[in-house]
């Protein structure tokens, strides 16, 4: 017995083997987590992440934050749309009824330019002759609104009949507002609509984004109880609200009493460069609602044994790789910079490995060290330095200092 279950667990490891670690599923059995990978460039943090949704694709989501990444980018906002004209029936409205109208549309309104904007979208026939032509100042007035949004309804009636005049509309069109999701909204109602399926919500570089303005008040529903669920509890604003509401039921406890909780079955991952000179740096209240997990580099895993082509020779990237870093971490005093063992994903040649691999380098490291530590040298000419731009046009003299590099770091041949 003894001797079958040792070949089990033999060829169990060979498999394993055979597979690699990234190929290998995580199934996620417990609550939903939260959980940042973090690590050099091309240490492979994808990778893991990638092991999580094997099996899930359907209930994954993903997206990438940047600079420019806001709130509604991240979980929504209302935005124009063209659809099926839904114009009034009646034809005999007054003045004072639209302003009515309007007035009631207006203070019911979270977004209140949009109610605006909406309001005359569907009823601009009264303002442009189809109808009516009434006053936009004095509909403005009635109505109770600062007397400049005159220019807001003038801008909407203007903006519909250019629509018309381009061929964007036509008679049976009009443009409306309505509220447009993004994916964490978007994975929020699929958890909440399927209990039973495990649902993915991943943040690629997560740390590029100013996190406390994409995420506002939903940071505090990171934290979670036993069960995975948000220990506490926000109230979601009114746009989202309704949104929510049409699609999970006001029953829901994803949006009961017009609050908003984590279920158990949604896992959030993402993915953190550390040699990324963030804008944003995250404070330590949004850190510790997460669990970190290092990807170290692993300059000796058998899938990422590359090759480097210049010109006749031809170098072996974990060879490069374990130099470079050493003097990566010997001239910034830091690991930060060091290159994963991904960093590259095939055999270069010399052109992708100038472009990539020596542009990182010069840029991120050595460049601020130009005469003052930059191991940007030539062996072949007594360890003169060169800069990234002597690297260019490709020929036998450029090809040369590349070699005369090599040589200087020490890189094994293939």
């Amino acid at each position: 017995m003894a001797t079958i279950e040792g070949n089990i667990k033999k060829n169990l490891q060979e498999i394993i083997d055979m597979l690699g670690d990234d190929n290998l599923m995580i199934n996620l059995t417990g609550p939903g987590i939260n959980k940042i990978f973090f690590g050099a460039p091309g240490s492979g943090k994808s990778f893991y992440v990638n092991r999580f949704l094997m099996g899930h694709k359907d209930h994954s989501y993903r997206t990438t934050f940047h600079p420019d990444t806001d709130y509604a980018s991240f979980v929504g906002a209302y935005k124009p749309s063209i659809k099926k004209a839904q114009k009034p029936i009646r034809t005999d409205y007054t003045l004072a009824e639209l302003a009515a109208m309007l007035k009631a549309e207006y203070n019911q309104a979270t977004t209140k330019v949009v109610a605006l904007h909406s309001f005359v979208l569907k009823y601009v026939d009264y303002f442009n002759g189809n109808i009516a032509k009434y006053g936009k100042k004095d509909l403005v007035k009635q109505a109770g609104l600062d007397e400049n949004y005159h220019a807001e309804v003038n801008k909407m009636v203007n903006l519909y009949e250019w629509m018309i005049s381009s061929g964007y509309l036509n008679e049976d069109n009009m443009v409306t507002y309505e509220f447009v999701p993004q994916v964490f909204t978007l994975a929020y109602v699929d958890a909440w609509q399927n209990p039973e399926e495990q649902v993915f919500l991943v943040i690629e570089e997560i740390n590029r984004g100013n996190c406390a303005q994409i995420f506002g008040d939903l940071f505090q529903l990171l934290d979670r109880d036993e069960h995975g669920y948000s220990l506490y509890t926000i109230k979601a604003d009114t746009d989202l609200k309704n949104y929510l509401v049409g699609q999970l039921g006001e029953n829901s406890l994803g949006i009961r009493n017009g609050e908003l909780r984590i279920p158990s079955n949604l896992t959030i991952l993402a993915t953190m460069n550390t040699s990324d000179q963030s804008l944003f740096p995250m404070d330590s209240a949004f850190k510790r609602r997460w669990s970190w997990e290092y990807v170290p580099i692993d300059s000796a895993n058998p899938k990422s044994q590359f090759k480097i082509t210049i010109d006749d020779k031809t170098y072996k990237w974990s060879s490069f790789l374990d130099e470079a870093n050493k003097r990566i971490h010997k001239l910034s005093d830091s690991e930060d910079k060091q290159m994963g063992n991904f960093f590259i994903k095939a055999d270069v040649d010399v052109e992708e490995f100038k472009s990539k691999v020596m542009f990182y380098l010069w840029s991120e490291v050595c460049k601020e060290y130009e005469h003052a530590g930059s191991f940007f040298k030539n062996k072949r000419d007594n360890d003169a330095e060169f800069t990234f731009n002597n690297l260019f046009p490709t020929n036998d003299a450029t090809n040369g200092i590349l070699q005369g590099f090599m040589e200087f770091l020490g890189v094994e041949e293939a």
